[in-house]
């Protein structure tokens, strides 16, 4: 009869739904980062990468902390460090006009994460806000006439009290995993994605005169960061996700 009562209770268990668990994580990562102005979504010539405006490849890092509510809903806040920018090049006839725009900004992203995991593997999409403080920044021009590249001053500081905004917000959007790779279940590997679309304006007023139609274009920022790194968890263990057998469960 005992038996019988310990079986049926174990059953129960697995039939309803367990209680929420909250498991909290904090770590590092690291990886590259794209930049890129934008022009919006309405002027395709300057919204493309390849065309006027281009990608300025550098670094990404940070720390986040990450919770999990439970095995669908979370929060991700991290502290991070872009080191992207943004390329102008602009052509006309045989000679060629090229800006280059490297900056240093500190970014705070807050999103919320809706994801699925099992012991080992978690996936999650996720979705949310930044803040960004650009600290430093670099700027060169390149001129080109009739193929013979101008003599020119290599990379001055950005003005950032009279041209640029050192403030940036917007949204986030991204996906990821985390891998858990000890016995406890405890330490992860992470890999996440992320874009960011500015809403602030990059100049502080007027557009520079070496876009197209200056007086036509809003110019925001946007970037793409790829990030690895490694996450330990407290609170709620993951090898609660593995499925139990009532087997599993008499044995215990």
């Amino acid at each position: 009869m005992r038996k019988l009562v310990a079986i049926l209770l174990l059953l129960a268990t697995i039939t309803l739904p367990t209680q929420a668990k909250i498991q909290a994580g904090i770590g590092i990562k690291v990886g590259p980062g794209f930049g890129r102005w934008n022009n919006g979504a309405f002027n395709a010539k300057l919204a493309t990468a390849g065309g006027t405006l281009g990608y300025q490849t550098g670094a990404h890092a940070g720390i986040q902390a990450r919770i999990w509510f439970n095995k669908f809903i979370g929060l991700n806040l991290a502290g991070e460090f872009n080191y992207t920018g943004s390329t102008v090049t602009r052509v006309m006839g045989l000679n060629t006009f090229k800006q280059t725009h490297k900056e240093g900004q500190v970014s705070i992203p807050l999103t919320a994460m809706v994801g699925w995991g099992n012991e080992r593997l978690r996936f999650f999409g996720n979705f949310g806000g930044y803040f960004g403080y650009n600290v430093f920044g670099q700027d060169k021009q390149v001129i080109t006439l009739n193929g013979s590249a101008q003599p020119n001053d290599g990379f001055v500081k950005s003005d950032y009290k009279n041209v640029y905004n050192a403030l940036d917000a917007g949204v986030r959007l991204g996906a990821g995993i985390q891998v858990y790779v000890d016995k406890k279940l405890k330490s992860c590997v992470t890999f996440d994605i992320n874009y960011d679309y500015g809403f602030l304006k990059t100049f502080k007023n007027e557009v520079p005169a070496y876009f197209p139609s200056p007086e036509k274009v809003k110019i925001t920022p946007s970037r793409l960061t790829i990030g690895v790194g490694y996450i330990y968890t407290f609170g709620k263990s993951q090898a609660e996700e593995k499925p139990k057998r009532a087997t599993d469960l008499i044995t215990d």
